[in-house]
């Protein structure tokens, strides 16, 4: 199977990195579309010494890319060798790992932290110091610029791989990517842009896929900044956009308006009791109670109540519409937000001092444990917003020993973020993939069908099997 992915050369998250890890290697574990935690290289696991302890059973034959089999020795070593300066960082809680026996090892944690077991969900099982031999069902047999060709891996301890191997190619357009479709070049399109899923969908030879992506976007706040600083700026802010029509136009019905960081689907959301409402006549109230009248502008010919910068990701349309169309909202209850594109390579340091009014851009709320790297304070975090309101209930979260305080840790979060909200949460997006009808795709609901994609195979080709 050829995949194509079509972005500009350079451009983050392209796909292609994500993919051949999602092809080359596998996790310890493995996150369900509600949340909840699954077995994958460890079959099963429990907590011990009230939450400061943790035991992996380990799958038996799991062989890593060049034949050595995965043992309580090497499953240990490569936990140890894991970056926390770079991403996992619960994992700075664990103290120790040691192997047990013949198929567990024993994590050893300095204080409880429920987000071990997430971030494990999210930590691919590499051989220690072989960075390319992983355990996933095909192996990186070669690399040319951001191309990849993967083979099927005979050993891989689910069963064979149906394909015998996978090309990743790389496009400089997404036009580029579509016609290699259309000419057969590809067998699948990576992503389907939010202008072209309805006239992909209406194409015959390909079919496509759509599953929500764990990413919401987001208007974030400094609230350091001397009027977004007011409470009730911020709020008035969340009740003059209407989230509807931001997905329907800035996002071209492509997404699911969202009420906070936690995604509706995982199990310990509950539905925010006063959820924010379109409401541009009460957030003009709102505003002129708060000392914020309208104003003559001599930059603009109707007046003001004040003006803000927003960044966003100068590099991607689907920001920039998204923008506009919030920006005309916000100018309709006489607020000028100035947008700002900015190259991510700018953008990310920016974000990082704090050098910003407000910001635009998508961000991961894939786990409970990205949610809480997002929003606790701490020193040399990614996004330096100055919010402080909901660290202790992260804090709850984070210690959370069972589901009950977990839920109800997720619903104290969800009121404090609309009693002083940090952000204008937008919405959730989607995600559509486009394969040749050639291929039978072993879909399942909710999924991205990229998570068991060592089990399509040629059209047609099980029922030759069967004769």
């Amino acid at each position: 199977m050829r995949i194509g992915i079509g972005a500009p050369k350079g451009m983050p998250n392209t796909g292609g990195p994500a993919l051949v890890g999602l092809l080359n290697s596998e996790p310890w574990l493995t996150t369900k579309p509600d949340g909840r935690l699954s077995d994958r290289i460890a079959k099963d696991w429990q907590w011990e010494q009230g939450g400061l302890a943790l035991r992996l059973r380990l799958r038996p034959n799991v062989y890593f890319h060049d034949g050595t089999k995965l043992t309580p020795q090497l499953a240990a070593e490569a936990i140890r060798a894991t970056d926390t300066k770079k991403d996992n960082f619960s994992l700075r809680s664990v103290t120790s790992v040691e192997p047990e026996g013949t198929d567990a090892i024993l994590l050893t944690l300095k204080e409880r932290n429920a987000f071990v077991l997430t971030d494990l969900a999210a930590l691919p099982v590499i051989k220690p110091g072989q960075p390319n031999v992983a355990t996933g069902p095909y192996q990186v047999v070669m690399r040319n610029g951001q191309d990849t060709t993967l083979s099927a891996f005979p050993q891989y301890y689910r069963g064979q791989p149906a394909l015998a191997g996978i090309e990743v190619i790389n496009y400089p357009t997404q036009r580029n990517a579509w016609s290699a479709l259309m000419r057969s070049k590809i067998d699948m399109l990576y992503d389907v842009s939010r202008d072209s899923v309805e006239f992909v969908q209406a194409e015959t030879t390909v079919r496509t896929y759509t599953s929500q992506r764990a990413f919401y976007i987001l208007l974030a706040f400094n609230v350091r900044h001397p009027i977004l600083r007011s409470v009730a700026v911020r709020q008035a802010i969340n009740e003059a956009l209407d989230r509807e029509a931001l997905v329907r136009d800035g996002l071209r019905g492509q997404g699911l308006v969202a009420d906070g960081p936690v995604r509706p689907q995982h199990w310990a959301y509950a539905p925010p009791e006063h959820p924010f409402r379109f409401d541009p006549a009460g957030a003009r109230s709102r505003l002129d109670a708060a000392g914020f009248p309208l104003k003559p502008s001599p930059e603009r010919r109707v007046p003001v109540r004040f003006s803000f910068r927003c960044l966003l990701f100068g590099n991607d349309p689907r920001f920039e519409r998204l923008a506009l169309v919030a920006q005309k909202e916000l100018a309709d209850i006489g607020i000028d937000m100035r947008l700002e594109p900015v190259p991510l390579d700018k953008l990310v340091p920016q974000l990082g001092a704090g050098d910003f009014d407000a910001f635009l851009f998508e961000m991961s709320g894939r786990s409970l444990a990205r949610v809480y790297d997002f929003w606790r304070f701490s020193p040399g975090m990614m996004v330096n917003s100055g919010y402080r309101s909901a660290d202790a209930v992260l804090d709850r979260i984070r210690s959370a020993q069972s589901d009950e305080d977990t839920r109800a840790a997720v619903a104290e979060l969800l009121r404090v973020m609309h009693d002083d909200p940090p952000a204008a949460f937008i919405a959730w997006q989607t995600a559509s993939r486009a394969v040749s009808a050639r291929f039978d795709v072993a879909a399942e609901p909710d999924r991205d069908i990229l998570s068991n994609l060592w089990m399509w195979r040629p059209a047609g080709a099980a029922t030759q099997a069967a004769r």
